[in-house]
């Protein structure tokens, strides 16, 4: 049991290495729910290749290069405007 936990942790931890590789490439690693911003309408969305980016919806997917930050466990900031976002 003891082999098979050491074994569970260490995928655990290779996944979590891999997420961190993927956003530092630009990628979505897939780890949470895509924003959007109630305030403004700024959402996220993954092109085919895995990249995040984020648009105004009536901008047809173009990329605004603005990217939400990460204040705490679940809640964002925008970009655009600076409201709080919390993940659903």
């Amino acid at each position: 049991m003891s082999k098979r936990r050491n074994n569970i942790r260490e995928i655990a931890s290779r996944m979590v290495a891999l997420q961190e590789q993927a956003r530092s490439l630009g990628l979505f690693p897939g780890d949470r729910e895509l924003l959007e911003c109630p305030k403004c309408g700024l959402l996220e969305d993954v092109l085919i290749g895995g990249e995040l980016i984020t648009s105004h919806p009536d901008a047809n997917g173009q990329d605004t290069g603005l990217r939400f930050d990460e204040l705490a466990e679940g809640k964002f900031s925008c970009p655009a405007c600076g409201s709080i976002v919390k993940e659903r």
